[in-house]
Protein backbone atom coordinates (compact mmCIF):
# COMPACT_ATOMS: atom_id res chain seq x y z
CA UNK A 1 0.00 0.00 0.00
CA UNK A 2 0.82 3.53 -1.18
CA UNK A 3 0.40 6.37 1.39
CA UNK A 4 0.81 8.36 -1.20
CA UNK A 5 -2.33 6.82 -3.26
CA UNK A 6 -4.62 7.73 -0.36
CA UNK A 7 -4.95 11.24 0.41
CA UNK A 8 -7.65 13.69 0.92
CA UNK A 9 -9.16 16.38 2.85
CA UNK A 10 -9.78 15.30 6.42
CA UNK A 11 -12.91 16.92 8.77
CA UNK A 12 -11.41 16.59 12.29
CA UNK A 13 -14.17 18.02 13.91
CA UNK A 14 -16.67 15.58 12.68
CA UNK A 15 -14.81 12.60 14.22
CA UNK A 16 -15.45 8.93 13.06
CA UNK A 17 -18.46 9.94 11.33
CA UNK A 18 -16.66 12.34 8.93
CA UNK A 19 -13.94 10.05 7.52
CA UNK A 20 -13.27 9.24 4.25
CA UNK A 21 -11.91 6.49 1.96
CA UNK A 22 -8.25 7.87 2.56
CA UNK A 23 -8.69 7.43 6.28
CA UNK A 24 -10.34 4.08 6.39
CA UNK A 25 -8.23 2.59 4.09
CA UNK A 26 -5.68 -0.17 5.79
CA UNK A 27 -3.00 -2.69 4.50
CA UNK A 28 -3.61 -5.59 3.72
CA UNK A 29 -0.52 -6.95 5.35
CA UNK A 30 -1.12 -8.14 8.94
CA UNK A 31 -4.86 -8.24 8.36
CA UNK A 32 -6.87 -9.68 11.64
CA UNK A 33 -9.78 -10.04 10.04
CA UNK A 34 -11.90 -10.76 6.29
CA UNK A 35 -12.94 -7.42 4.74
CA UNK A 36 -13.30 -5.95 1.24
CA UNK A 37 -9.65 -6.13 -0.23
CA UNK A 38 -8.59 -3.73 -3.23
CA UNK A 39 -6.25 -4.96 -5.46
CA UNK A 40 -4.93 -3.59 -8.52
CA UNK A 41 -4.13 -4.86 -11.80
CA UNK A 42 -1.37 -2.47 -13.69
CA UNK A 43 -1.55 -4.12 -17.39
CA UNK A 44 -2.22 -2.91 -20.52
CA UNK A 45 -0.47 -5.69 -22.42
CA UNK A 46 -3.61 -7.14 -23.24
CA UNK A 47 -4.64 -3.70 -24.80
CA UNK A 48 -1.80 -3.18 -26.61
CA UNK A 49 -1.75 -6.83 -28.31
CA UNK A 50 -5.76 -6.21 -29.03
CA UNK A 51 -4.52 -2.82 -31.00
CA UNK A 52 -5.81 -0.71 -28.57
CA UNK A 53 -4.87 2.56 -27.18
CA UNK A 54 -2.65 2.10 -24.04
CA UNK A 55 -2.43 3.51 -20.57
CA UNK A 56 -4.80 1.37 -18.88
CA UNK A 57 -1.38 -0.03 -16.84
CA UNK A 58 -1.92 3.30 -15.03
CA UNK A 59 -5.99 2.26 -13.89
CA UNK A 60 -5.34 1.36 -10.37
CA UNK A 61 -3.37 4.46 -9.18
CA UNK A 62 -5.92 6.82 -11.02
CA UNK A 63 -8.76 4.86 -9.08
CA UNK A 64 -7.27 4.92 -5.66
CA UNK A 65 -6.84 8.16 -5.99
CA UNK A 66 -10.28 9.14 -7.19
CA UNK A 67 -11.60 6.80 -4.47
CA UNK A 68 -9.52 8.61 -1.83
CA UNK A 69 -11.43 11.88 -0.81
CA UNK A 70 -15.11 10.01 -1.11
CA UNK A 71 -17.06 9.76 1.86
CA UNK A 72 -16.77 6.54 4.09
CA UNK A 73 -19.81 5.05 4.87
CA UNK A 74 -19.68 1.92 7.10
CA UNK A 75 -22.72 0.68 9.11
CA UNK A 76 -21.17 -3.22 9.82
CA UNK A 77 -17.60 -2.06 10.76
CA UNK A 78 -15.90 -4.20 7.79
CA UNK A 79 -12.43 -3.39 7.59
CA UNK A 80 -11.26 -1.98 3.75
CA UNK A 81 -7.41 -2.52 2.58
CA UNK A 82 -5.18 -2.37 -0.11
CA UNK A 83 -3.97 -5.23 -1.46
CA UNK A 84 -0.69 -3.78 -3.56
CA UNK A 85 -1.22 -4.26 -7.43
CA UNK A 86 0.12 -6.87 -9.60
CA UNK A 87 2.19 -5.54 -12.32
CA UNK A 88 2.41 -7.10 -16.06
CA UNK A 89 6.56 -6.66 -16.39
CA UNK A 90 8.40 -7.60 -19.69
CA UNK A 91 5.28 -8.01 -21.60
CA UNK A 92 4.75 -11.28 -19.94
CA UNK A 93 1.14 -11.26 -19.81
CA UNK A 94 0.23 -14.90 -19.08
CA UNK A 95 2.51 -14.87 -16.33
CA UNK A 96 0.83 -11.59 -14.92
CA UNK A 97 -2.54 -13.70 -15.03
CA UNK A 98 -1.64 -16.15 -13.24
CA UNK A 99 -0.05 -14.06 -10.55
CA UNK A 100 -3.52 -12.03 -9.77
CA UNK A 101 -5.66 -15.65 -9.78
CA UNK A 102 -2.93 -16.74 -6.81
CA UNK A 103 -3.52 -13.37 -5.43
CA UNK A 104 -7.64 -13.60 -6.19
CA UNK A 105 -7.37 -17.06 -5.05
CA UNK A 106 -5.72 -15.92 -1.33
CA UNK A 107 -7.65 -13.46 -0.96
CA UNK A 108 -11.20 -15.14 -1.44
CA UNK A 109 -9.74 -18.61 0.73
CA UNK A 110 -9.14 -15.74 3.92
CA UNK A 111 -12.62 -14.72 3.60
CA UNK A 112 -12.23 -11.42 1.80
CA UNK A 113 -14.17 -9.72 -0.77
CA UNK A 114 -12.00 -9.09 -3.72
CA UNK A 115 -12.40 -5.90 -5.96
CA UNK A 116 -9.89 -5.44 -8.73
CA UNK A 117 -8.85 -2.21 -10.22
CA UNK A 118 -8.00 -2.25 -13.79
CA UNK A 119 -6.31 -2.65 -15.77
CA UNK A 120 -7.12 -4.12 -19.10
CA UNK A 121 -9.81 -6.27 -19.33
CA UNK A 122 -7.66 -8.88 -19.39
CA UNK A 123 -7.78 -8.66 -15.66
CA UNK A 124 -11.01 -11.09 -16.18
CA UNK A 125 -9.09 -13.78 -17.25
CA UNK A 126 -7.04 -13.81 -14.65
CA UNK A 127 -9.13 -13.34 -11.68
CA UNK A 128 -11.00 -16.35 -12.54
CA UNK A 129 -7.88 -18.41 -12.99
CA UNK A 130 -8.09 -17.79 -8.69
CA UNK A 131 -11.76 -17.91 -8.19
CA UNK A 132 -12.41 -20.65 -10.13
CA UNK A 133 -9.67 -22.55 -8.05
CA UNK A 134 -11.58 -21.42 -4.64
CA UNK A 135 -14.96 -22.11 -5.88
CA UNK A 136 -14.29 -25.61 -7.47
CA UNK A 137 -13.14 -26.72 -3.62
CA UNK A 138 -16.59 -24.67 -1.90
CA UNK A 139 -18.78 -26.74 -4.95
CA UNK A 140 -20.19 -23.59 -6.33
CA UNK A 141 -18.13 -23.48 -9.90
CA UNK A 142 -20.91 -25.70 -11.82
CA UNK A 143 -23.36 -22.94 -11.11
CA UNK A 144 -20.61 -19.90 -11.71
CA UNK A 145 -21.53 -17.17 -13.83
CA UNK A 146 -20.78 -13.68 -15.52
CA UNK A 147 -22.20 -10.28 -15.70
CA UNK A 148 -20.69 -8.30 -17.59
CA UNK A 149 -21.20 -4.48 -18.19
CA UNK A 150 -19.22 -3.86 -21.78
CA UNK A 151 -19.58 -2.43 -25.36
CA UNK A 152 -17.62 -5.33 -26.31
CA UNK A 153 -18.47 -9.29 -26.02
CA UNK A 154 -14.33 -9.87 -25.28
CA UNK A 155 -15.07 -13.44 -26.92
CA UNK A 156 -12.17 -13.12 -29.49
CA UNK A 157 -10.40 -15.95 -30.76
CA UNK A 158 -6.52 -16.76 -30.93
CA UNK A 159 -3.21 -15.57 -28.76
CA UNK A 160 -4.62 -13.66 -25.43
CA UNK A 161 -5.55 -10.15 -25.19
CA UNK A 162 -8.18 -7.55 -23.80
CA UNK A 163 -10.64 -9.05 -26.10
CA UNK A 164 -10.33 -12.76 -25.47
CA UNK A 165 -11.27 -13.11 -21.17
CA UNK A 166 -14.61 -14.64 -21.40
CA UNK A 167 -13.75 -17.49 -24.37
CA UNK A 168 -10.69 -18.37 -22.61
CA UNK A 169 -12.77 -18.97 -19.63
CA UNK A 170 -15.62 -20.46 -21.48
CA UNK A 171 -12.58 -22.98 -23.03
CA UNK A 172 -11.55 -23.79 -19.29
CA UNK A 173 -15.47 -24.35 -17.64
CA UNK A 174 -15.78 -26.36 -21.05
CA UNK A 175 -12.44 -28.36 -19.77
CA UNK A 176 -14.34 -29.49 -17.06
CA UNK A 177 -17.62 -30.52 -18.68
CA UNK A 178 -19.27 -26.84 -17.14
CA UNK A 179 -20.94 -24.74 -19.78
CA UNK A 180 -20.13 -20.62 -19.52
CA UNK A 181 -23.23 -18.80 -18.58
CA UNK A 182 -22.48 -15.12 -19.58
CA UNK A 183 -24.28 -11.51 -19.73
CA UNK A 184 -22.95 -8.94 -21.17
CA UNK A 185 -24.90 -5.81 -20.76
CA UNK A 186 -24.29 -2.67 -23.07
CA UNK A 187 -22.68 -4.58 -26.12
CA UNK A 188 -22.84 -2.36 -29.27
CA UNK A 189 -24.05 -3.94 -32.45
CA UNK A 190 -21.33 -0.93 -34.18
CA UNK A 191 -18.68 -2.55 -32.63
CA UNK A 192 -18.44 -6.20 -32.31
CA UNK A 193 -18.69 -8.20 -35.82
CA UNK A 194 -20.85 -10.41 -37.06
CA UNK A 195 -18.49 -13.06 -36.63
CA UNK A 196 -18.08 -11.96 -32.78
CA UNK A 197 -22.15 -12.06 -32.33
CA UNK A 198 -22.27 -15.91 -33.88
CA UNK A 199 -19.24 -16.46 -31.55
CA UNK A 200 -21.59 -15.45 -28.36
CA UNK A 201 -24.46 -17.34 -29.67
CA UNK A 202 -22.61 -20.32 -29.91
CA UNK A 203 -20.93 -19.67 -26.45
CA UNK A 204 -24.77 -19.13 -24.88
CA UNK A 205 -24.40 -15.99 -23.92
CA UNK A 206 -26.76 -13.53 -23.18
CA UNK A 207 -27.02 -9.93 -23.64
CA UNK A 208 -28.47 -6.32 -24.29
CA UNK A 209 -27.61 -4.27 -26.64
CA UNK A 210 -26.65 -0.32 -25.91
CA UNK A 211 -29.90 0.80 -27.33
CA UNK A 212 -31.98 -2.01 -25.24
CA UNK A 213 -30.80 -0.35 -22.23
CA UNK A 214 -32.43 2.95 -22.02
CA UNK A 215 -34.91 4.01 -19.50
CA UNK A 216 -38.08 3.30 -20.84
CA UNK A 217 -36.91 -0.65 -20.91
CA UNK A 218 -35.54 -0.05 -17.51
CA UNK A 219 -38.09 -3.43 -16.14
CA UNK A 220 -37.51 -5.45 -19.34
CA UNK A 221 -33.57 -5.40 -18.59
CA UNK A 222 -33.92 -5.76 -14.41
CA UNK A 223 -35.95 -9.15 -15.88
CA UNK A 224 -33.00 -10.53 -17.82
CA UNK A 225 -30.71 -10.18 -15.08
CA UNK A 226 -33.36 -11.70 -12.72
CA UNK A 227 -33.78 -14.38 -14.99
CA UNK A 228 -29.70 -14.74 -15.03
CA UNK A 229 -29.02 -14.54 -11.88
CA UNK A 230 -31.63 -16.85 -10.08
CA UNK A 231 -30.26 -20.06 -11.09
CA UNK A 232 -26.66 -19.15 -10.00
CA UNK A 233 -25.00 -19.93 -7.22
CA UNK A 234 -21.65 -17.69 -7.80
CA UNK A 235 -21.10 -14.68 -9.65
CA UNK A 236 -18.12 -12.66 -10.86
CA UNK A 237 -19.21 -8.96 -11.30
CA UNK A 238 -16.78 -6.93 -14.29
CA UNK A 239 -17.40 -3.69 -15.70
CA UNK A 240 -15.64 -2.48 -18.90
CA UNK A 241 -15.49 1.36 -18.65
CA UNK A 242 -15.50 1.82 -22.20
CA UNK A 243 -19.73 0.43 -21.82
CA UNK A 244 -20.09 4.33 -20.85
CA UNK A 245 -20.40 7.03 -23.75
CA UNK A 246 -17.70 9.09 -24.53
CA UNK A 247 -18.39 12.02 -23.14
CA UNK A 248 -18.64 10.55 -19.76
CA UNK A 249 -15.74 8.06 -19.63
CA UNK A 250 -13.28 9.18 -22.45
CA UNK A 251 -9.94 7.76 -20.89
CA UNK A 252 -10.58 4.15 -22.01
CA UNK A 253 -8.82 2.23 -24.31
CA UNK A 254 -12.50 2.28 -26.97
CA UNK A 255 -14.78 5.51 -26.50
CA UNK A 256 -18.05 4.43 -27.00
CA UNK A 257 -19.84 6.94 -29.50
CA UNK A 258 -23.37 5.90 -28.05
CA UNK A 259 -22.90 3.51 -24.79
CA UNK A 260 -25.02 3.51 -21.73
CA UNK A 261 -26.31 6.15 -19.27
CA UNK A 262 -24.26 6.16 -16.18
CA UNK A 263 -27.19 6.59 -13.64
CA UNK A 264 -29.06 3.62 -15.73
CA UNK A 265 -25.74 1.66 -15.45
CA UNK A 266 -25.44 2.42 -11.43
CA UNK A 267 -29.30 1.61 -11.00
CA UNK A 268 -28.75 -1.38 -12.82
CA UNK A 269 -25.74 -2.57 -11.02
CA UNK A 270 -27.71 -1.74 -7.53
CA UNK A 271 -30.53 -4.11 -8.69
CA UNK A 272 -28.58 -6.45 -9.95
CA UNK A 273 -26.85 -6.49 -5.95
CA UNK A 274 -29.99 -6.46 -4.34
CA UNK A 275 -30.97 -9.41 -6.64
CA UNK A 276 -27.56 -11.62 -5.97
CA UNK A 277 -27.91 -10.69 -2.24
CA UNK A 278 -25.27 -8.57 -2.11
CA UNK A 279 -23.71 -7.89 1.56
CA UNK A 280 -25.62 -11.07 3.30
CA UNK A 281 -24.33 -14.18 4.07
CA UNK A 282 -25.96 -16.33 0.91
CA UNK A 283 -24.32 -13.33 -1.47
CA UNK A 284 -24.26 -14.61 -5.21
CA UNK A 285 -20.98 -11.88 -6.03
CA UNK A 286 -17.72 -13.35 -5.38
CA UNK A 287 -15.66 -10.74 -6.77
CA UNK A 288 -16.00 -7.44 -8.70
CA UNK A 289 -13.26 -5.67 -11.16
CA UNK A 290 -13.69 -2.31 -12.75
CA UNK A 291 -11.42 -2.11 -16.07
CA UNK A 292 -9.69 0.08 -19.17
CA UNK A 293 -9.24 3.07 -16.81
CA UNK A 294 -6.12 4.79 -18.89
CA UNK A 295 -5.43 8.05 -16.88
CA UNK A 296 -3.14 9.45 -19.70
CA UNK A 297 -6.79 9.15 -22.06
CA UNK A 298 -8.91 11.26 -19.20
CA UNK A 299 -7.22 14.76 -18.75
CA UNK A 300 -10.06 15.83 -16.43
CA UNK A 301 -10.21 12.92 -14.05
CA UNK A 302 -13.90 12.12 -15.42
CA UNK A 303 -13.58 8.84 -16.21
CA UNK A 304 -11.37 8.14 -12.98
CA UNK A 305 -14.30 9.41 -11.06
CA UNK A 306 -17.38 7.31 -12.40
CA UNK A 307 -14.76 4.25 -12.14
CA UNK A 308 -14.54 5.45 -8.42
CA UNK A 309 -18.62 5.78 -8.04
CA UNK A 310 -18.89 2.03 -9.35
CA UNK A 311 -16.58 0.76 -6.55
CA UNK A 312 -18.02 2.99 -4.18
CA UNK A 313 -21.55 1.58 -4.72
CA UNK A 314 -19.92 -2.17 -4.93
CA UNK A 315 -18.04 -2.15 -1.65
CA UNK A 316 -20.56 0.37 0.16
CA UNK A 317 -23.07 -2.11 1.12
CA UNK A 318 -20.05 -4.54 2.40
CA UNK A 319 -18.98 -2.02 5.11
Amino acid sequence: MKREDWQGRVDAIDGESGRRWHQAVQPLEGAARAGVALLGFASDEGVARNQGRAGASEGPRALRRALSPLAFHAARGTPLYDAGDIACREHDLEGAQRALGARVEALLDHGHFPVLLGGGHEIAWGSFQGASAALARDGRLPRFGIVNFDAHFDLRRGPATSGTPFLQIREALAARGLPLHYLCLGISRASNTPALFRTAQECGARWLLDEELIWPRWEAACRAIDAFVEPLDAIQLTVCLDAFPAACAPGVSAPAARGIAPDLVLSLLRHLLDRAGHGTAASKVVFAEVAELAPCLDPDGRTARLAARLVHDIVTPLL
